[in-house]
């Protein structure tokens, strides 16, 4: 009866203290998983502790976890690198927008330009013809 109320005791104590477990009881394969996710925050690539969690512990579960993360990074990467393309994209085609309506200010004024000289044509051309008569 003492053991179990001591051993019941030493679960509660346990139960309420902050959750973290020291190092040395965490397994080793949620260890790499844990410093691949860390090394993720850190250089945003995919780490090398999930290669490592792969090539050892191949039937783990944090080694299928590893495999969903690695997919969203590269998924994450090529939508990046997609982004980045349609941007310059984007530059580009309002550089060429800006240079079209460039020229077609300068069209609008020359278009101006001659109609006003034939519209003086026409009424040279009406002077001449009553000139003649």
């Amino acid at each position: 009866m003492r053991l179990f109320l001591c051993l019941s005791l030493l679960l509660l104590l346990t139960a309420c203290t902050a959750g973290f477990l020291p190092r040395w009881l965490i397994p080793a394969d949620q260890q790499l998983f844990v410093q691949g996710i860390e090394g993720v925050d850190t250089i945003g690539e995919v780490p090398d502790a999930f290669a490592t969690l792969q090539q050892r512990y191949p039937d783990s579960p944090w080694t299928a976890k590893a495999q969903a993360v690695q997919s969203l990074l590269e998924t994450i990467q090529k939508q990046q690198k997609t982004l980045q393309q349609l941007k310059d994209r984007q530059t580009a085609s309002r550089k060429q927008n800006q240079k079209l309506q460039e020229q077609i200010q300068l069209l609008e004024t020359d278009l101006e330009t001659l109609e006003v000289e034939r519209t003086k044509l026409r009424q040279l051309l009406i002077d001449l013809e009553q000139r003649g008569r």
